[in-house]
């Protein structure tokens, strides 16, 4: 981001509401980036910009949750070392929000969830990338970028209580649910909640990312399902059940076929037929249209009805472009 655009607001102007969705997700993006690139450089990180960014989220997520996750969970966009990080805070973000905590809360839990990781540019690429067995050398360059997290934090200029949150949720971030990560301590004490809430976050956007050593992502479904196996050991039994609630059984982005003989996407779970989400409907003679799975026809009978997930990795699908100059909004809508 250029010193030309730093005081835009990416919420005002006259852009369509998909587009400043987008113009938001970038900006978010590209300040991670260049947050990196000034760590590595020992030139600090500019806070106001962060926080100025993170406050139009969280009022992105109020008006607009599901665009802004479809956004998020769209691959094309950036590579996973980019995204990453901006997903994880959307989607931390909105489980602060489900679970009723305050604006202010919601501002530090963004501005936490968007350094906790800070420092992993920093660990050479060759041993991010690596799929053999970690050397002795591997696991200390990994470890590093824990303590090195928390000293870059720690040491900033404009040094509160949520960047001293943030320092200690950069160090812990790898110790797992049961403390069996690292950094190793004489005396381990349980993990922040804010690092617990990330954990939950962070498995997911991984698990549906495509990276370098895992070419495809898994579908949505297919990752709530394993974060459900890592309740206990690696996350926290308690926020899974949250995160899943959250997203639903078919969470946003899941790709699936309805008993129509058409393919939708997930857009927003029903928060009480959590089997009938909000759907846009791609295929089929028609332009795509927004369809409610828990409407009913005259018969009784429900409209529309999902009998299948769909691999993602089998479909060349760009979610967002759905949403600028979305043909949602043409009133198609059933």
């Amino acid at each position: 981001m250029n010193s030309a655009d730093q005081s835009i607001n990416p919420i005002e102007g006259g852009l369509e509401v998909g587009e400043r969705v987008m113009a938001l997700y970038d900006k978010l993006v590209s300040l991670k980036a260049e947050m990196s690139g000034r760590v590595s450089t020992n030139l600090g990180i500019e806070m106001k910009k962060l926080r100025r960014l993170i406050q139009y989220m969280i009022d992105m997520m109020v008006d607009n949750e599901p665009l802004l996750l479809v956004i998020a969970i769209n691959r094309a966009r950036y590579d996973y070392v980019m995204r990453h990080p901006v997903n994880v805070s959307i989607l931390t973000v909105k489980m602060g929000n489900h679970i009723g905590l305050s604006k202010k809360e919601l501002a530090e839990l963004g501005l936490i969830s968007l350094l906790y990781d800070i420092c992993l540019p920093l660990v050479p690429l060759e041993v991010r990338e690596k799929k053999g067995v970690y050397t002795d050398e591997d696991w200390w360059a990994m470890e590093r970028h824990t303590i090195g997290g928390f000293t870059t934090l720690a040491l900033t200029e404009e040094l509160d209580e949520s960047m001293i949150r943030a320092a200690i949720v950069a160090f812990e971030h790898h110790m797992r649910y049961n403390l069996s990560g690292y950094p190793k301590l004489n005396h381990q004490t349980p993990q922040d909640f804010y690092t617990r809430m990330i954990a939950v976050s962070e498995w997911y956007d991984a698990l549906t990312s495509t990276r370098l050593y895992a070419k495809t992502g898994r579908s949505p479904d297919h990752a709530i399902r394993t974060i459900f196996e890592k309740m206990g050991t690696e996350l926290d039994p308690t926020l899974v059940r949250v995160f899943v609630s959250m997203m639903g059984v078919y969470p946003v982005g899941s790709l699936a076929l309805l008993d129509t003989g058409e393919i939708c996407v997930v857009i927003e779970p029903s928060e009480v037929l959590i089997k009938r989400p909000r759907v846009l409907v791609i295929s089929g003679k028609a332009e795509p249209f927004m369809a409610d799975l828990s409407k009913k026809g005259e018969n009784g009978l429900y409209l529309r009805t999902i009998v299948n997930t769909l691999d993602p990795n089998e479909y060349n699908i760009d979610y967002s472009s759905y949403f600028i100059n979305s043909p949602q909004r043409s009133g198609q809508g059933v």
